[in-house]
C-alpha cells in the first residue's frame, strides 16, 4: 500500500470539501434546537417516549415488526450478533470490505469472521459464499458497502439452503430500495449506523436494530442495558448501550425527509457517472427511480489513485481513501493464511471516493468532473 493514503495534508479551505456537516438551515436549526429545548424543559432525559417513537418510526420504514435504538452502530451490530446468539466457535462469512467496526463486532462476540471476496459493486459476492461454508458457519454478515444494496435476494437463497443466519450490516445504507424490499428488511436482523456523516443522520453517536422476531427483541433491549430485565434482574453480562432521549427528538424529523435526501445523492451520482464515464471507473448513471443505492459514498477507480489524489488536491478538492487497509489486513487481526481475495485487493488499491453531501452545487461536482477529465487527458 502507498504511503500517499496517509501522508496527503488536509485542506484548510477547500474549494469542494468531501463532507459538510454544518446545519446552515436556519428552519432546521430552529426545529432541532426547539426538539432539544423540549427534552430538557418536559425530560426525560433517558430513554423515554421520544426513543419509542424513534423506534416505532424506524420498524415502520424498515418494514419490519420492531427497532431497538442504540448509542452507536457499532453498538447495534455487536448486540444484534450476540442476540442472535452469536459467539466462540462460529463462524460468520463476511467483506473484507468495510470499516473495521465490523470486524470488531464479529470478534468481540468471540466468533471468527471468514473473509468472501467481493464483486465489482464492492460487495459481497453471493457466488463465492457456499464454498466458504464449514459446519462452524453459522451466519452470513453482508455489508452494504458504500451505501449500495448487497445481493440479499442471492445471499438469502444461499443462507436458507445451509440453515444460516443472516445479520445485515446496513451501517451506510439507510434508506435505499430494490424491487420490493428496502435495506435491513431481509435478514434475521440489521444494524444501523445513525452519525452525522451518515444519509440518515443523528447529531452524535447513534444506531439501531431491526427485526420482526419478538424474542431477539426482547434480548436486544435487555442486552442494551447491562443485561438486565425490568432494569433490576441482571441476566447475562453486557454494558450500556442505550440511546440518548435528545438524540432520538433530534433524529425523529428525519424520517420525513430522508427519502428526498436519498433521492438528492441519487441526483447527484447521476450528474457525476454521466460525466465521468469512460474517463475513470464509476458507477453506472443511476436511472430514474433507481434506489439501490443511497451514495452515502461516491467511488470512482483509477490504476493511478495517488497521482490523481494529489492532483485533485492541489486544486481544492478533498478526495479521501474508504477504507484503504482491508480487514484481513488490519495489525490487530492477523489472518494466517491470508485469504484470496484477488477483486478486493485490486478495488481497495484504486478507489477514491468524491465529495458527496447536502450542500454540494451542481457546478462543484462539474468542477471535480473537469479537473478529474483534465488529469486523465492531459497523462
Amino acid at each position: 500500500m502507498s504511503d500517499d493514503i496517509w501522508d496527503q495534508p488536509a485542506l484548510k479551505e477547500p474549494r469542494v470539501a468531501f463532507r459538510d456537516l454544518r446545519i446552515t438551515d436556519t428552519a432546521l436549526r430552529s426545529s432541532l434546537l426547539d426538539s432539544v429545548g423540549d427534552v430538557l424543559e418536559n425530560g426525560p432525559i433517558l430513554m423515554g417516549p421520544r426513543v419509542e417513537q424513534f423506534e416505532q418510526r424506524m420498524a415502520a420504514y424498515c418494514g419490519r415488526g420492531s427497532a431497538v435504538g442504540v448509542a452507536s452502530g457499532t453498538c447495534a451490530l455487536y448486540l444484534a450478533l450476540r442476540a442472535l446468539g452469536i459467539g466462540p466457535g462460529d463462524e460468520l462469512l463476511t467483506s473484507p470490505m468495510s470499516w473495521v467496526a465490523t470486524l470488531n463486532a464479529i470478534v468481540m462476540t468471540g466468533a471468527q469472521p471468514v473473509f468472501v471476496d467481493v464483486g465489482e459493486d464492492q460487495n459481497i459476492n453471493p457466488a463465492l459464499l457456499v464454498s466458504a461454508i464449514t459446519q462452524r458457519t453459522r451466519a452470513i454478515v453482508p455489508v452494504h458497502f458504500t451505501g449500495r444494496l448487497c445481493d440479499m435476494t442471492a445471499i438469502a437463497e444461499v443462507a436458507r439452503e445451509h440453515d444460516l443466519l443472516i445479520i445485515e450490516d446496513a451501517a451506510q445504507a439507510m434508506g435505499t430500495q430494490r424491487n420490493t424490499y428496502r435495506v435491513g428488511s431481509v435478514g434475521d436482523a440489521a444494524a444501523f449506523s445513525l452519525n452525522p456523516m451518515k444519509v440518515f443522520p443523528g447529531f452524535g453517536e447513534a444506531g439501531a436494530v431491526v427485526t420482526d422476531d419478538a424474542a431477539i427483541d426482547k434480548r436486544l433491549r435487555a442486552l442494551r442495558y447491562l443485561g438486565t430485565e425490568r432494569k433490576e434482574v441482571c441476566t447475562e453480562i453486557s454494558l450500556n448501550h442505550k440511546m440518548d432521549e435528545i438524540q432520538a427528538a433530534l433524529m425523529l424529523p428525519g424520517f420525513d425527509r430522508i427519502d428526498d435526501l436519498v433521492e438528492s445523492r441519487i441526483s447527484m451520482a447521476r450528474r457525476y457517472s454521466e460525466r465521468l464515464r469512460g474517463i475513470v471507473g464509476c458507477p453506472s448513471v443511476p436511472s430514474v427511480g433507481d434506489q439501490s443505492s443511497n451514495f452515502f459514498d461516491y467511488v470512482i477507480f483509477s490504476e493511478d489513485r495517488d497521482g490523481l489524489r494529489y492532483f485533485l488536491h492541489a486544486q481544492g478538492i478533498e478526495t479521501k481513501v474508504k477504507h484503504p487497509v482491508l480487514l484481513c489486513d488490519h495489525p490487530a487481526y492477523p489472518c494466517e493464511p491470508r485469504p484470496q481475495i484477488p477483486v478486493a485487493d485490486r478495488l481497495a488499491s484504486q478507489m477514491i471516493s468524491l465529495p458527496l453531501h447536502d450542500k454540494l452545487r451542481k457546478s462543484d461536482i462539474d468542477y471535480v468532473c473537469d479537473e478529474i477529465r483534465r488529469y486523465c487527458n492531459g497523462k
